[in-house]
């Protein structure tokens, strides 16, 4: 259960770093001494499980975090969903490459078609692993070290989709070359920050109005003291935001609303609220990426 986190230093820290983190780049964020860049084994790197942008469906994500399949598994899994669908459609496939738009493909539907939302991620995604492939891993993921004793272990902070691509390509696409390695610029443990992470979030295109509902509760629960947990958790947990609001915490607001985009205050109670909508509207909500305009009458039902 979430509980608050009186460690006042802790806090003074993150208020303190709260304006390099917005305003800066992430190069620019910390002093040369503290930063480092690495090409890191990717069986060493973790997603974030409390990250507000879930990249794999929720049922894999939770098998995933709660370590019952490992990141092969995970993408095993999320194939097989998207070969049962395509296979509905009349459209089945063996490997991953069959996925991407072939330009030698005369047939009229081929435009029209509509993919489901697994459709189009893992399309995304095999993408991405053919630009890593053919182009480099331009753009470093960030991480954490969360390393204990000499077992070395990094959490990501941005670029789990780099993540999951890089897997896709050394698991899943025939003739990989590559060393099983990832660039990464490495954050010291007391150098992370969920302001950067929302940042980074709200900068990409595809963030659904139940992530940035669910990233507004996990900047509220920072800035109120709350211990965020390092394991997969339930809507439960972001709900406890909804007992908390911006003004018991005037010194943060301003970051909060800029790291969610530059939107207003209204707007944020707003997309905060959609977390009274139950579990299914919520996983069915993020899966179709219905919009917070749609979502809000639902919610004020939820609550009346």
């Amino acid at each position: 259960m979430a509980r608050p986190n009186n460690n006042t230093s802790r806090m003074d820290d993150l208020l303190a770093s709260v304006t390099g983190d917005l305003l800066s780049d992430l190069p620019q964020t910390f002093n040369d001494n503290t930063l480092r860049v690495e090409r890191i084994l990717l069986e060493m790197v973790r997603p974030d499980p409390v990250q507000p942008r879930r990249v794999l469906p929720e049922s894999i994500h939770l098998n995933f975090h709660n370590n019952r399949v490992t990141p092969t598994q995970a993408l095993r899994e999320l194939v097989q969903l998207v070969q049962i669908a395509a296979r509905q459609r009349g459209r089945p496939f063996n490997g991953v490459l069959e996925l991407l738009p072939n330009a030698d493909d005369e047939r009229d539907d081929e435009a029209n078609v509509v993919l489901s939302p697994e459709e189009q991620l893992l399309r995304d995604l095999v993408n991405l692993a053919v630009t890593i492939r053919d182009d480099g891993q331009v753009n470093p993921l960030t991480v954490v070290d969360i390393s204990q004793g000499v077992t070395r272990l990094f959490r990501i902070e941005t670029g789990e989709r780099r993540y999951w691509a890089t897997w896709l390509l050394r698991d899943f696409i025939p003739n990989y070359t590559g060393d099983g390695m990832i660039p990464c610029i490495i954050i010291p443990a007391n150098r992370s920050s969920v302001f950067r992470q929302a940042k980074e979030n709200t900068a990409r295109s595809g963030l659904t109005a139940v992530a940035l509902a669910r990233q507004a509760a996990l900047l509220l629960l920072t800035v109120h003291g709350y211990e965020i947990p390092a394991y997969a958790v339930g809507n439960d947990f972001y709900r406890h935001a909804l007992e908390l609001d911006l003004r018991a915490k005037r010194e943060y607001t301003d970051a909060i609303l800029s790291a969610m985009g530059g939107i207003k205050r209204a707007q944020f109670s707003l997309i905060k609220s959609l977390l009274r909508l139950s579990d299914e509207a919520l996983e069915l909500a993020d899966r179709y990426d219905i919009e917070e305009k749609k979502l809000r009458y639902v919610a004020n039902i939820a609550t009346s």
